[in-house]
């Protein structure tokens, strides 16, 4: 009958309400639910015994009396528990998926020493390269991947991540070419100090830079401390790696002539609203 007249799309806010009041109540204190009884009903007596039992009588009705701290927190637990307008968004921090325990060692040969810990990674001077790469599944669309990365010694590269595009891969590069070189590699052949992703920038020693690289149906694009820094259509173009590279598939992290270090490498597949979003993009014919 109550759904009936407060309808069914209502129904949240009746819970909400209801729950609301139920805390509110509970959580007064004995002598403000009494002074609510009917003003018909004695509030005290000179020895206040109709108050108590007031108060008992009521308590015990509803079921609060000694439990009534637990009662409360199981209300308030159950309110918190409650559908919202973005319950069918994940939290994003749940959302992202911890890359540990399948890292080994690259071998490019000349590799420097290279440490593997839980939350940091260790790459040494290399002649030329040291890196890393992940042995285990990963999507090959519709996903992002982050970490944190710096150099510790050296000025080249230290960090060219590698990851998949399709049954492609490509590697963003940050400080390639002497130190300064921003790009992906490779875009129809060229890479990333001559294509159209190449730009340049001054990175810092002992400094930590946060870089994320995404693809979906439409485009790949990368950033760096959440600022956009190499962004390629993929709709009339191939994508490849420079093949000093293929040890780093699928998904790897490279240092050149640098002693680097890298944590918090972490993966997340794409809303369904994010992918139709890239998907009507990659379907507007091309100008």
């Amino acid at each position: 009958m109550i759904l009936k007249l407060i309808g069914q799309s209502n129904l949240f806010h009746f819970q909400a309400f209801t729950l609301v009041i139920l805390i509110g109540l509970v959580g007064q204190p004995v002598e403000s639910i009494a002074d609510t009884a009917s003003p018909s009903t004695p509030a005290t007596t000179s020895n206040g015994d109709a108050k108590k039992s007031l108060f008992k009588s009521s308590s015990n009705r509803l079921g609060f009396g000694k439990s009534r701290p637990k009662l409360l927190q199981r209300l308030r637990e159950r309110l918190s528990g409650l559908p919202n307008g973005n319950a069918s968004q994940p939290n994003e921090d749940e959302a992202w998926k911890t890359l540990k325990d399948k890292w080994v060692v690259s071998q490019f040969g000349g590799d420097g020493p290279v440490v593997i810990k839980d939350k940091l990674i260790t790459m040494g001077f290399g002649d030329p390269l040291t890196g890393i790469r992940w042995e285990a599944e990963l999507p090959k669309e519709n996903y992002e991947v982050e970490l944190e990365a710096r150099r510790r010694e050296g000025f080249d590269f230290f960090c060219a991540l590698t990851f998949p595009v399709g049954d492609k891969h490509v590697s963003f590069i940050l400080g390639g070419w002497g130190g300064g070189v921003v790009g992906i590699s490779s875009v129809d052949g060229f890479d990333a100090s001559e294509n159209e992703t190449t730009s340049f920038r001054n990175f810092e020693t002992d400094r930590w830079y946060k870089i994320r690289a995404r693809v979906d149906a439409n485009q790949i694009q990368c950033w760096i401390d959440n600022k956009p820094a190499a962004e390629q259509t993929r709709k009339g173009h191939e994508f490849d790696i420079r093949y000093e590279m293929d040890q780093c598939v699928p998904l790897g992290v490279a240092a050149f002539q640098c002693k680097s270090e890298v944590r918090n490498i972490r993966i997340r597949k794409l809303t369904m609203t994010e992918i139709k979003a890239a998907e009507k993009e990659a379907a507007k014919p091309t100008e």
